[in-house]
C-alpha cells in the first residue's frame, strides 16, 4: 500500500529533498504532490529527477496584483514540457487585497486546468461562498487543499465534485471534524502534511515534513473515520 503526500511543500522545507524523502519512505510515505505557489515549485530541477515526485503550477492569491509576474509564469507555463499532474495551488484568500484581481487569476488557472485537462488545486481562506461559485460555474475538476470548513458547505462542494484534502489544522475543531465525516463519503476524501507549514504538537522536530503524515491521518481517523 502506498501513501500520497497530497500537498507537500518539498521545495521549502529547510533540507535536501533526498532526505526529506528518505525519511518520508520510510515511514512509509511513497508519493508527493508538490504545488507551485507563484508558477513552478522553487528547485524544479532536483524535483524532477524523482518519479515519486508529481509537479504542479500555480500562483497563490498574493500575487494578484502583480500582472508582470502573472504573465511572465503563464509564459513558462505555456513553453514547458513538463508533465504536471494538477494546476495550484490557487485560489481565494480574505488575508490579501483585491478581491477581484484574485477571483481574476483564479478564473485564470480554472480555465488553464480544463483546457489542460487537468485538477485544480484550490486553496481557500474566506471568500468560500464565491470561490463555490466560480467552481460550479465552470465544473472544474477539484481538490479543496487544508480544508477545515463547516459541514454544510462541505455538502454544497461535494455537490459540484470536490475532494477534500485533510491536513492537521482539522484537528484544532473535533466537533467540525465528527460532522464532516458524517456528510463525505471517504472516496471523496484525502490527506496532506502541508508542509513546511501546518506542524501538528504531537510529532517532533522544528517543521513539517511528509514523514509526519501517517501520525496526521491516524489522528484524523480517530475522530470518526470508519
Amino acid at each position: 500500500m502506498t501513501i500520497t503526500d497530497n500537498h507537500v511543500h518539498l521545495d521549502l522545507i529547510n533540507d535536501d529533498i533526498k532526505n526529506i524523502i528518505n525519511r518520508a519512505e520510510e515511514a512509509g510515505v511513497t508519493n508527493f504532490v508538490v504545488p507551485g505557489v507563484c508558477g513552478f515549485p522553487n528547485k524544479l530541477n532536483e524535483l524532477l529527477k524523482y518519479e515519486e515526485v508529481k509537479i504542479c503550477w500555480g500562483i497563490y492569491p498574493k500575487y494578484a496584483e502583480d500582472s508582470k509576474l502573472i504573465e511572465t509564469k503563464i509564459k513558462e507555463l505555456e513553453n514547458t514540457t513538463i508533465n504536471l499532474f494538477a494546476i495550484g495551488e490557487c485560489g481565494l484568500d480574505k488575508r490579501f487585497p483585491n478581491l477581484e484581481k484574485q477571483i481574476e487569476l483564479f478564473k485564470k488557472q480554472i480555465e488553464i486546468s480544463k483546457q489542460r485537462h487537468l485538477p485544480l488545486i484550490v486553496h481557500l481562506v474566506g471568500h468560500w461562498q464565491k470561490a463555490y461559485e466560480l467552481l460550479k460555474e465552470t465544473n472544474s475538476n477539484f481538490i479543496l487543499h487544508s480544508w477545515n470548513g463547516s459541514g454544510e458547505m462541505a455538502k454544497e462542494y461535494l455537490k459540484i465534485g470536490a475532494i477534500f484534502s485533510l491536513s492537521a489544522s482539522i484537528l484544532k475543531n473535533p466537533n467540525k471534524l465528527i460532522e464532516f465525516f458524517k456528510t463525505i463519503p471517504q472516496d471523496k476524501i484525502i490527506f496532506e502534511t502541508d508542509s513546511p507549514d501546518q506542524k501538528p504538537s504531537f510529532v517532533s522536530g522544528e517543521q513539517n515534513e511528509p514523514s509526519n503524515l501517517p501520525v496526521i491521518v491516524e489522528k484524523i481517523k480517530e475522530l470518526g473515520f470508519a
